[in-house]
């Protein structure tokens, strides 16, 4: 359930922020373009904490 709420809440914020991006730009916003960029943020958010354990001195030590 949690994932499906940080999608959610990525494609939004991907969509707020697109918008402000565009119009201080001064150029044509595009929603699709923003909703795959919130999404890919997303999904970045959620593969960052598996690659930052498998650096960390702390956990191979654990195991």
């Amino acid at each position: 359930m949690r994932y499906i709420v940080t999608m959610v809440w990525g494609v939004l914020l991907g969509e707020v922020v697109g918008f402000l991006v565009s119009a201080l730009a001064g150029g044509t916003f595009d929603p699709i373009l923003s909703m795959y960029a919130g999404l890919a943020f997303a999904v970045i958010l959620f593969i960052m904490p598996v690659i930052m354990k498998h650096f960390d001195p702390e956990a191979s030590k654990k195991a």
